[in-house]
């Protein structure tokens, strides 16, 4: 179809509506929503839920529904129900197999909404329009929308907090989230004017319970906001449903009710969790207190609540006995109600109690060490819904007691996880060190999570520690005694084994073989001595290349056994602790690292006395790093670091201290200058920047600026200026501004280079967009009478507009005038006839394409021109 057919088209849609919707139609609809559940395969059941205006003659015993697949369908109403204030409960359910698995937008619309809805400009010329999202997705599994429990009609007060809970409860036990949006109309569109209701403070919705509290209403009248709700799936949205609901506010004097009750919380699978709801209403004679969930559907042992109906205090009571099958990741809501009697209006007031179910925790953990590995096992879980379990171990006892919410184990605790097992009966493990090391002469402490098959955790159990058995020997010495390419030496000390077993390995003969490799812990061992005595546990290894390597060693236990020397055992290996030092501006930074089987618990950084030819001890840290500033750029600094550090078996002496080797470094400025904080604003004809340093000196580093720009997002970046201006800043607060731009639409940062010629990184961008500047706008009225003034239909000053197509109709539909030119230029006259038109009301439509960070990109305007003369 031709575009101007097109666009005529749309044309005498949008006017038909403007002119017809009273006569056809009247007033009608309030509140909705469209739910549905999965059947089986690609089918579901789709219920649609609207609340209409009684008296109205637009009744609707069907609706037209469609499914987003191509098709559409004529559901037939199955319930209609008639309520107070001139209020129509519809429910129509039908039944519908999509063709694939894909995403389908369900969407109904239906002229017109219920007259004088304050928030939506001439509400009854507006269609109502719903729309639920259904992703089928089989990665993901079956899915049901979110049930909404309570209905989407609602009074309140003016001057009085006004609450709602839509009373989501999702079957599948997914995650739900809320938002407000923009109520919509016509062809799914923004209804435009629509505004939220005004509020003497604010009005907003919680966006993981779904409260919404309007702070206060300020103006009697029936008002509509639409609420998007979202399920998610282990992170991903799966689907979604918006309701459009409709609130009534009256002057009146009610204060609503008050619930009081216990916070969120958790229980053990296999407790009872009871507890009071109590509502209490200061003007009432009545109140009432009732609730909804999904906790009280459950087909496995729900909860139930004892609703009360009293003068004020009205007592409810919830009570639940848990058990296995209730554990899951995500929290049951028990959404509470209380409702008042008050004299104008029933006022409502909402509490929702997210309550979780926990796993109890694995019972009966051991661990037992078997030569170089450790063997746990512990008892099959309570809960036969276990899926596995998760094993995790730290070096050293730590104590931990969750809190009654606390599940799995958390990272502040220390602990790693080691393994994973995936049935319930599968309770043992080997932990052989592949995942983590693991060293002799250290304490390892274990605890093990059961977990289920939507990711919920158990308590975590209880900690059992061991060590492994001291059967072999233990470095705790590899000490760097001299620095030196060539004549460097290191000293090793060693534990003999104290569970040496002497009738396996009777001797009399013992000799420790000790093993050396360079570079790298996977380079080959080589044996560089033997020691031929049990008892002899120190060897100084001399001239090595202490300067440039790193060295790492291993101790070999030989025992005589009938005649023969066999191996009893070898050590773990240790390295010698290694220091590399970064040159930075007036500043050193020294780094160094080592692999050792014991715990180094702290450093200590000496740095060499120029006057007294010593090493001084500078700084002691727990972190392998250590920045020395300020220092002097183009000097020289000698430092080594010294490890503190020993043994967790509870038997073992410490500490141990190992040296590095010596390492000399010079300060030198190859650090970029500072990023700054920075803000960028414009006024749609210039572009500021306003950046702010650290510290007050930093701007006196920088050499030039450079500005930064890209037209669109998927635009590289380009240089577009750049300045000297030290002066600019004072004392670290900098200004410029960039003039002279074709249109402001873009992306702009800034940069600096230093003296030293470091460049730093740009500064994040800021984006402006077609929706900065003022957008394009037509006038509503010409006088082409020649007087100068007024005589052609212009556009209002615009900005990023890069063309128009404008095409100009009758009240009858012809087209009287098109062109291309942005700026119109229409003087009232027929484009066919050349003769002035007639003075009347004419109807346009304008595309309008705008430079915008996408790329180009056209919106679409509507409107009227009168002439007159």
């Amino acid at each position: 179809m031709p575009p101007c057919f097109e666009t005529m088209r749309r044309l005498v849609i949008f006017i038909s509506i403007v002119l017809c919707s009273f006569a056809l139609w009247a007033t009608h609809q309030r509140a909705g929503e469209i739910t549905y559940e999965h059947v089986s395969g690609l089918t579901y059941r789709i219920t649609i839920l609207t609340y209409t205006y009684t008296p109205s003659a637009a009744d609707r015993p069907q609706l037209d529904l469609v499914w987003g697949d191509g098709t559409t369908s004529t559901v037939d109403r199955t319930s209609r129900v008639n309520l107070d204030n001139d209020i129509t409960r519809n429910m129509y359910v039908t039944e519908h197999t999509f063709p694939s698995t894909g995403t389908y937008h369900i969407t109904l619309e239906d002229p017109n909404r219920n007259d004088g809805i304050v928030n939506i400009p001439n509400s009854v010329a507006v269609p109502f329009f719903l729309e639920t999202i259904l992703i089928i997705n089989p990665f993901v599994g079956a899915n049901s929308s979110p049930r909404l429990l309570n209905p989407p009609i609602d009074n309140g007060c003016v001057g009085y907090t006004y609450y709602h809970n839509p009373g989501a409860y999702d079957s599948d036990g997914d995650s739900l989230s809320y938002s407000l949006i923009t109520c919509r109309g016509y062809d799914g569109e923004d209804i435009p004017g629509y505004a939220l209701p005004s509020a003497s403070h604010s009005i907003s919705i919680h966006p993981e319970t779904g409260d919404l509290i309007w702070d206060a209403p300020t103006m009697q009248g029936e008002y509509n906001v639409a609420i998007l709700i979202k399920e998610w799936r282990n992170g991903v949205c799966i689907g979604s449903v918006v309701r459009d609901m409709q609130i009534t506010i009256l002057s009146c004097s009610n204060v609503p009710p008050v619930i009081t009750t216990i916070d969120d919380t958790c229980i053990m699978a296999g407790d009872v969790l009871a507890f009071d709801v109590v509502a209490t209403d200061a003007n009432s004679t009545s109140v009432g207190v009732s609730a909804t969930g999904g906790v009280f559907n459950l087909a496995n042992s729900h909860a139930t609540f004892a609703p009360a109906q009293s003068p004020p205090p009205a007592i409810g009571y919830f009570y639940w006995e848990t058990n296995c099958g209730h554990v899951r990741r995500a929290a049951y809501s028990a959404l509470f109600k209380a409702t008042d009697n008050g004299p104008q209006v029933n006022l409502t007031a909402y509490k929702t109690v997210n309550i979780t179910v926990v796993a109890p925790k694995p019972e009966n953990l051991t661990a037992t060490p078997v030569g170089n590995t450790v063997f746990l096992s512990w008892d099959v879980h309570t809960c036969s819904n276990v899926k596995g379990y998760r094993l995790y171990r730290r070096t050293g006892s730590y104590v931990f007691e969750p809190d009654h919410c606390e599940t799995g184990l958390p990272v502040y605790a220390g602990y790693q996880l080691i393994g994973t097992t995936h049935s319930l009966t599968d309770t043992s493990w080997v932990d052989d060190g592949s995942v983590l090391p693991i060293y002799h002469g250290n304490e390892y402490c274990y605890r093990v999570v059961a977990f289920f098959a939507d990711g919920a955790e158990s308590y975590v159990s209880d900690e059992v520690c061991t060590v492994l058995h001291n059967d072999v020997p233990r470095l705790t010495n590899v000490d760097v005694l001299t620095t030196d390419t060539a004549a460097g030496s290191i000293e090793l000390r060693w534990l003999r084994p104290s569970e040496l077993d002497t009738l396996q390995f009777p001797g009399p003969q013992y000799e420790y073989q000790i093993y050396r490799a360079t570079g790298t812990p996977s380079s080959e061992y080589e044996l560089i001595h033997v020691n031929t005595s049990l008892f002899d546990t120190t060897f100084s290894d001399n001239s090595l290349n202490t300067r440039d390597l790193q060295y790492y060693y291993q101790i070999v236990l030989r025992a005589e056994v009938n005649g023969e020397m066999v191996e009893v055992g070898a050590s773990d290996a240790a390295s010698s602790v290694r220091l590399e030092i970064t040159e930075l501006d007036c500043a050193l930074r020294l780094e160094w690292s080592e692999q050792v089987p014991w715990t180094n618990t702290e450093y200590v950084v000496y740095r060499l006395d120029e006057n007294s030819h010593l090493f001084d001890s500078l700084a002691t840290t727990s972190e392998q790093s250590y920045l020395d500033a300020p220092l002097e750029n183009g000097r020289s600094y000698c430092y080594y670091v010294k490890s503190v550090g020993g043994y967790f078996a509870p038997d073992t002496l410490g500490p141990f201290y190992n040296r590095s080797e010596e390492v000399c470094a010079v300060p030198a400025d190859i650090t970029p200058p500072e990023v700054p904080a920075i803000t960028i604003t414009t006024d749609c004809e210039t572009v500021d920047f306003d950046w702010t340093f650290s510290n007050d000196s930093a701007h006196f580093d920088i050499a030039k600026y450079y500005i930064h720009y890209r037209q669109t997002y998927d635009a590289p970046f380009t240089v577009i200026d750049s300045f000297e201006m030290e002066e600019s800043c004072y004392p670290s607060s900098c200004h410029y501004t960039l003039t002279g731009l074709p249109y402001i639409t873009g992306c702009f940062a800034l940069s600096s280079v230093d003296t030293a010629g470091n460049y730093a990184s740009p500064t994040p961008e800021t984006c402006f967009d077609v929706d900065v500047c003022s957008s394009y706008r037509l006038p509503n009225i010409i006088t082409p009478n020649g007087d100068g003034k007024n005589d052609e239909l212009v556009p209002f000053p615009y900005e990023n507009v890069q063309g128009v197509d404008f095409y100009l109709y009758n009240r009858w539909g012809r087209l009287v005038y098109k062109t291309d030119d942005i700026d119109i230029h229409w003087d009232g006259k027929d484009m066919v006839t050349h003769q002035p038109s007639s003075d009347g009301t004419y109807y346009y439509v304008c595309k309008v394409y705008l430079y915008a960070l996408s790329g180009i990109v056209s919106i679409e305007l509507h409107g009227t021109v009168t002439v007159i003369r």
